[in-house]
């Protein structure tokens, strides 16, 4: 018997030496960082047994669409073609470098005359989302990473399947890894209804379409295609409710009316016709021009960016990354996670340098350990050279705010990390105009207000040991 498993193993390492031949190729023509090239070639020859599985679980970085809707080549229809904007045509000089460089990344151009209203807080949320989906006369159209098995979760269940039961269209999108549990009994009254209910890219390796690790995180909740909800909060009761509580993270979201919806429209089908294989009409799923909403709050200008693994372009990246470069006099950010690669660490550093009040609201406690020990590993470098840091301490913080000078802001899903800029599926809302921008500003100060400022001096003597840990992680960061 003993001699029977040495055949087998020997079988195994040929075998995993075979396939780390011809998957190193591969690993070099994917252009990652060379550190990290390395390290792939490395672990894949030395120990192939182990090394291949895990490339094909964590290490593939692109994917191919097997099907796409066409839906993305006919977004600016009729109803927001007198709507678009050329990146010339912003208000602002930033926003005008912003949206070209988006515009040049495949993403849609700029809309103007939208409607944009934050939510900060979970309750508003909460309200905001339920009366979207009592408002929908024909369909509603719903994605999000998490929908936690909770009251609210339930809820939110329950209303989409009352809607469904009234004849309107419902479709739910959910990340397979972050709703596992949801898809396995929560959404059966959507589904009972007749709603229809898919999951984006399956974890395990049994299924056609799957990965363990590129996952969607985008937010987002339409109806009709004429009004939507988006930004960073999932649907539970840590991001939302009928009442505030201590245990409720700080997050940001926003409702958005008027001509940017056929781009989130577009979006959102393009993903359902990946994750279930259903191309949809298009002529029912745009509103004519008069469901654009008018009057107050003023209109803004904003810009709709999508990013992920099947892209060739980095959109929200190379935006930030713009907008952070040119940035004259403030950079603020609010991340719950700040993994920054080598490209915007280096662009936060230069804009300290330039004089640039550059500041960055993250978690006093974090609900990922390990990303923000990964994060603290930047610290020291960063108030080496004058960014301000700030721990919020109420709760855990959860919002993702950009804002650039009075020129761009930027809320949606992705945080200041290399998992949200090169692994996960992402939607950023750009903002070019100066009311919604200060809005978003004085949300910002208002959660300054509500934070410990980090003292260098004091940071610097944390024990060897725990900044060891915190490099430890920030190796393993891309990882997480």
């Amino acid at each position: 018997m003993d001699e029977v498993w040495k055949n087998v193993f020997l079988g195994l390492n040929i075998a995993g030496y075979v396939f780390a031949f011809l998957l190193i190729p591969r690993v070099i023509l994917e252009r990652r960082h060379p550190s990290a090239t390395l390290a792939w070639m490395l672990g894949i020859a030395l120990l192939p047994i182990f090394g291949v599985p895990l490339y094909y679980m964590i290490g593939v970085r692109r994917i191919r669409r097997h099907i796409r809707a066409k839906i993305a080549a006919v977004a600016p229809i009729a109803s927001s073609l007198s709507h678009r904007l050329r990146p010339e045509e912003l208000p602002t000089a930033i926003g005008e470098r912003c949206g070209g460089v988006l515009l040049a990344a495949e993403t849609p151009p700029p809309t103007g005359g939208n409607r944009v209203t934050f939510l900060r807080g979970g309750n508003d949320a909460y309200d905001a989302v339920l009366s979207l989906i009592g408002s929908a006369r024909d369909h509603l159209h719903a994605q999000f990473f998490i929908l936690d098995v909770d009251p609210v979760g339930r809820r939110f269940i329950q209303a989409l399947a009352a809607r469904a039961r009234e004849g309107i269209r419902v479709r739910l999108l959910l990340d397979a890894l972050g709703s596992w549990r949801a898809l396995r009994r929560t959404v059966r009254p959507l589904r009972d209804a007749g709603g229809q209910v898919a999951a984006f890219m399956p974890a395990f390796p049994l299924h056609r379409r799957w990965s363990a690790h590129l996952r969607n995180h985008r937010k987002l909740l339409i109806a009709d295609g004429r009004k939507a909800f988006t930004g960073g909060m999932n649907i539970g009761k840590k991001y939302m409710g009928p009442r505030t509580s201590k245990e409720q993270w700080r997050d940001v979201a926003a409702v958005i009316e008027g001509p940017a919806l056929p781009d989130l429209q577009a979006l959102f089908l393009d993903d359902w016709a990946f994750a279930t294989g259903e191309t949809l009409p298009v002529g029912v799923l745009f509103p004519p021009p008069a469901w654009f909403a008018a009057g107050d709050p003023p209109p803004c200008a904003l810009q709709i960016a999508a990013s992920g693994p099947d892209r060739a372009a980095r959109p929200i990246y190379e935006g930030v990354f713009a907008a952070f470069t040119a940035a004259r006099w403030r950079l603020w950010i609010e991340t719950p996670y700040f993994v920054p690669d080598d490209g915007i660490s280096a662009a936060l550093r230069n804009a300290a340098l330039r004089g640039v009040d550059v500041r960055l609201i993250v978690p006093g406690t974090s609900d990922l350990r390990m990303v923000s020990l990964a994060g603290r590993s930047y610290f020291d470098e960063m108030m080496e050279v004058g960014v301000r840091i700030h721990l919020y301490r109420p709760t855990n913080l959860h919002a993702k705010v950009l804002v650039v000078d009075g020129d761009v802001g930027v809320i949606g899903s992705p945080n200041v990390d290399e998992r949200s800029f090169f692994l996960n599926f992402e939607l950023g809302v750009f903002l070019y105009d100066r009311p919604q921008i200060e809005a978003l500003a004085n949300g910002f100060l208002e959660d300054l207000g509500s934070s410990e400022e980090v003292d260098p001096v004091r940071f610097a003597r944390r024990p060897r040991s725990l900044q060891l840990l915190e490099d430890t992680c920030r190796i393993f960061s891309p990882l997480f």
